[in-house]
C-alpha cells in the first residue's frame, strides 16, 4: 500500500466518526472549499463547500442518529492528489425509522499544508431492481 493512503484513510475514518458524532464543523473542515459531490437522494448535489455544509446539516436535522463507515478501500495516488473507491454503510434512526443503507463510493481527494482533503465524494446504492448478474434492471 502506497504510505499516502494511510493519510488518505485517516481522513475518510476522520469524516465518518465526525459524521456519527454530529459534528458539522468538523466534518465541513474535511473538504476542500471547491468541493463537488453526490449524495445518495435525487437532490443531493453540491458544487462547493458551503452547498456541502447545507446538505450535511439537513442530513443531521432528520436523524436521531447516525453511524457511517467506509470499507473495502482502493486507494490510489499521483502526486498531490488520490482516488478512491469502496462501500460504505449508514445504520441511522429518524423520528419514526431505523434503517441500513449499504452501498458504494468515490472519492477524490488531494493533499494540502500536509493533509488530505475531500475534493469529490459520490455515494450511491445499488438499484434494487437489478439482479446481480444482470446488466440492466428487470421489468
Amino acid at each position: 500500500m502506497n504510505p499516502e493512503c494511510i493519510g488518505i484513510n485517516r481522513t475518510l475514518d476522520s469524516y465518518a466518526v465526525l459524521y456519527g458524532q454530529r459534528d458539522l464543523g468538523g466534518v465541513v473542515s474535511l473538504v476542500e472549499p471547491d468541493f463537488h459531490g453526490y449524495g445518495t437522494g435525487p437532490d443531493e448535489v453540491v458544487s462547493n463547500a458551503d452547498e456541502f455544509r447545507r446538505s450535511v446539516e439537513r442530513d443531521l436535522s432528520q436523524a436521531e442518529s447516525i453511524a457511517l463507515s467506509f470499507a473495502d478501500r482502493r486507494c490510489t495516488v499521483e502526486g498531490s492528489a488520490a482516488w478512491v473507491m469502496g462501500t460504505c454503510r449508514f445504520e441511522f434512526a429518524t423520528g419514526t425509522t431505523e434503517g441500513l443503507m449499504e452501498g458504494r463510493f468515490t472519492a477524490v481527494l488531494r493533499k494540502n499544508e500536509k493533509v488530505w482533503r475531500l475534493a469529490q465524494l459520490h455515494l450511491s446504492m445499488p438499484c434494487a431492481d437489478q439482479s446481480e448478474g444482470a446488466s440492466w434492471p428487470s421489468e
